[in-house]
């Protein structure tokens, strides 16, 4: 996952320590952790990773504040289309 990415970046948690939506967590690593390494999440550019857990990361934003449209809006970014992507953003619609 970009996790790793960051990790060996030297970066900080942009979740933990800003509050930051980051979609790191379930993405394919690739980018070298470009978007975290300025603070910013990781928007999945590289599509979700083998094995993703993206309900639970679903939990750890909706605990940050996210309701269901702004969580639909992550999934719903560069790999809408991509199956567990998909499936996560339509958990979530009303």
């Amino acid at each position: 996952s970009v996790c790793v990415e960051c990790k060996i970046a030297g970066n900080l948690c942009v979740m933990v320590s800003h509050g930051t939506p980051c979609l790191g967590p379930v993405t394919h690593a690739g980018c070298g952790a470009l978007c975290p390494s300025y603070n910013r999440g990781c928007y999945g550019c590289y599509g979700p990773m083998e094995t993703p857990n993206a309900p639970s990361l679903s939990v750890w934003l909706g605990k940050l504040g996210m309701d269901d449209d702004a969580l639909k809006r992550v999934y719903r970014t560069f790999n809408a289309n991509a199956d567990a992507f998909r499936k996560e953003s339509e958990r979530h619609d009303r």
